[in-house]
């Protein structure tokens, strides 16, 4: 699913609401977060299964019907936050909170940037 980064940051927090209605997933924003958070971070991926939390809510639960490619979204208050989720997409094997999706886009303060680059910092093996 091809997203045009070019239509903007509300556009899409309307299609993440729009795809996912009052379905979950782990650590999903609420609309007023996503308006006011400073960093929002778009993910693509495969989210993992939750409970339920309400009465209102469903859990996302993968179907053969249901299409993998929606949109996820987590907000941050800081870069250093995003610093474990990004290793955990470079380093093979490294445990993550968000396994199985890969990081589309990023919007600091409702503008899209681009990561330019990451810094490997390596030590010896004793």
């Amino acid at each position: 699913m091809p997203i045009d980064i070019d239509k903007g940051f509300m556009e899409l927090v309307q299609l993440h609401e729009r795809e996912w209605g009052t379905e979950l997933y782990p650590d999903r924003p609420s609309l007023i977060d996503l308006l006011n958070a400073p960093i929002v971070a778009v993910w693509v991926g495969e989210p993992t299964r939750l409970a339920a939390t309400s009465a209102r809510s469903k859990p996302y639960v993968p179907s053969s019907s249901t299409p993998q490619s929606r949109i996820m979204l987590s907000v941050h208050q800081r870069l250093e936050e995003l610093d474990p989720l990004v290793l955990s997409l470079v380093v093979a094997g490294k445990n993550t909170l968000m396994p199985n999706r890969k990081l589309l886009y990023l919007f600091i303060q409702q503008k899209p940037v681009k990561i330019l680059g990451v810094r490997l910092l390596l030590e010896p093996i004793t």
